[in-house]
């Protein structure tokens, strides 16, 4: 199929990736044609490495140096190994193709549950996918696929609305309200469970924030261990594996907890914590390690030199700590954050009932 045969309307974006996959199926068919083929080949770039630096002209952007290396899945392949990865990600580019002509929007599970028994787990299709996005120089949204939502909001909401959480969908369709413009300031929240946020999410979080009224604060409350550090950096400045999507950072985002300043006001705080556990301490020491973490000079990123402290201390009494166990302060989590927020926020009446979470 050409791209004259395309019926949806598509953006530069998609036909970048049209034209990718179309010409990586031509190239197959032609070579499975020519008499002298011996197997045939789909190439990605992958990733490598990112260097971090910061854009002069725009010293809220955080870019990256990025370096990749060409992949490439031949089939037949040495193995049985090679046959599964090419047949894997034959079918993954299959589905995008389909998903960009029919105009649609598919979900990462989506795609895995066409053929489980083929992909034989999640990670399969994550991983593919996202290498494609960045071999054809396109963000994931561009490939017409999103993660399943799982970003939670709640709050300020249309008089006529429902008083009730919305799960966060791609599109950001929740951003067109004129009551946007009356926001003082928005909570992200680390919840639930590991709360790494999917690209929905931190574009949602964008759009909002770039809607809200100019001086609208953005704070994040974050568990007190290396998953919610690691979350907490996310959400400034993304991640490797997702480099390509810098239009979803958020470096107003500023920490307000939880750090260990906050557990020492708690009684019974040393009982309440829970150790380190193996895992903990290999990732907060790859994290102290990282050159994700610093500039092109060396230096801690702005906003994150606090938290190489609090890693370090982590690290030094083995200890770490949940959200919940603010509810052991005076006033629980609803007392803390109405005090924190007040100091954040002196002009502002507070109202903790009125949180935009995720």
């Amino acid at each position: 199929m050409s791209l004259q045969d395309v019926a949806p309307p598509y953006s530069p974006a998609n036909q970048q990736v049209l034209t990718y996959i179309e010409a990586t199926f031509n190239q197959i068919i032609q070579d499975i044609q020519s008499d002298e083929c011996q197997k045939v080949a789909i190439v990605l770039r992958r990733i490598t490495s990112i260097t971090p630096y910061h854009d002069h002209e725009d010293s809220m952007r955080l870019k990256w140096h990025i370096q990749d290396t060409e992949v490439v899945y031949n089939f037949p392949g040495k193995n049985k190994d090679e046959a599964w990865r090419f047949a894997c990600l034959a079918r993954i580019l299959s589905e995008i193709h389909t998903a960009i002509n029919q105009g649609v929007v598919v979900t990462k599970r989506d795609i895995f549950y066409h053929d489980p028994a083929l992909f034989k787990q999640q990670a399969t299709v994550d991983r593919y996918v996202d290498d494609i996005a960045h071999t054809c120089g396109v963000t994931r949204r561009d490939l017409n696929v999103t993660a399943s939502p799982k970003g939670l909001v709640a709050g300020l909401r249309p008089s006529n609305a429902p008083d009730e959480i919305a799960i966060i969908h791609d599109g950001c369709d929740l951003i067109a309200s004129d009551d946007l413009e009356t926001i003082n300031w928005v909570l992200v929240i680390e919840k639930e469970a590991k709360g790494y946020p999917d690209l929905t999410t931190r574009r949602f979080l964008r759009a909002l924030v770039d809607h809200c009224q100019p001086h609208a604060k953005v704070f994040g409350l974050f568990d007190n261990d290396p998953d919610g550090i690691r979350i907490l950096k996310c959400y400034l400045y993304g991640s490797k594996a997702m480099a390509q999507e810098q239009a979803c950072i958020l470096p107003e985002l500023e920490w307000i907890g939880l750090k260990s300043e906050d557990l020492v006001t708690i009684p019974e705080a040393e009982n309440l914590c829970l150790p380190m556990s193996t895992r903990d301490r290999t990732v907060a020491v790859s994290m102290l390690n990282s050159e994700e973490w610093r500039d092109e000079d060396g230096r801690s990123l702005p906003m994150l030199s606090g938290c190489h402290l609090e890693l370090q201390r982590m690290l030094w009494l083995n200890r770490k700590a949940e959200i919940q166990i603010v509810d052991e302060m005076v006033g629980g989590l609803y007392g803390w954050l109405t005090r924190t927020l007040s100091v954040r926020l002196e002009d502002v009446q507070i109202r903790p009932e009125y949180v935009e979470s995720f």
